[in-house]
């Protein structure tokens, strides 16, 4: 499931202080840092520059998305 947000890296501020853990990842073409990865090409269809995103896992492992569309 994901969320689309208008202020990603201050949910991300929010959520950890309430004790959710965001996910890192270093793979070829997405890397994490302090949980939050900038990619670049998404959001065409709403004239962005591509997105900030961040994930989490909720108790049962499934993954959770946050997304920041950059203009």
């Amino acid at each position: 499931m994901g969320f689309e947000v208008t202020n990603l890296r201050a949910a991300v501020d929010v959520l950890r202080a309430r004790g959710l853990v965001f996910e890192e990842y270093d793979l070829p073409g997405l890397k994490t840092v302090d949980g939050v990865a900038e990619i670049v090409g998404n959001y065409p269809s709403k004239g962005g520059k591509g997105e900030l995103a961040a994930w989490s896992k909720d108790s049962k492992g499934n993954v959770l998305g946050l997304s920041q569309s950059l203009r």
